[in-house]
């Protein structure tokens, strides 16, 4: 009998995230939202969006499509369904598919804002 390959064997075990951040706990207007996608403390007048950095970009790749959103939807889209579900249910449904048996929150940075 052969062992299953390596990534059937892999998507099978139970992941522990060894370090995140909280979930927002209430919904974000544009600015509130593109600060978290930075971590920055000012993001540069520049004309450039951080829904245009490669976070920016994943973000509307690998989430969107879990608000029932086509990859890689406007930024503009994507916020309006965000605001749409509210945040227990976006939170519900990311932490969902994450697939993470256990969470090891790093609670320092932003406390007032993330949970």
């Amino acid at each position: 009998m052969m062992a299953p390959p390596v990534d059937e064997l892999l998507a099978g075990l139970p992941l522990v995230d060894h370090h995140c951040h909280g979930v927002v706990a209430s919904d974000l207007d544009r600015t509130g939202f593109e600060s978290l996608l930075t971590e920055a403390e000012v993001w540069p007048d520049s004309g450039v969006s951080p829904f245009d950095t490669p976070v920016g970009v994943a973000v509307r790749r690998h989430c969107a499509p879990l608000l029932d959103l086509p990859r890689h939807a406007p930024p503009e889209e994507y916020l309006a369904r965000r605001a749409e579900l509210g945040a227990p249910e976006v939170n519900r449904r990311f932490l969902a598919a994450a697939g993470a048996a256990a969470l090891l929150v790093d609670t320092g940075y932003a406390p007032e804002r993330l949970t």
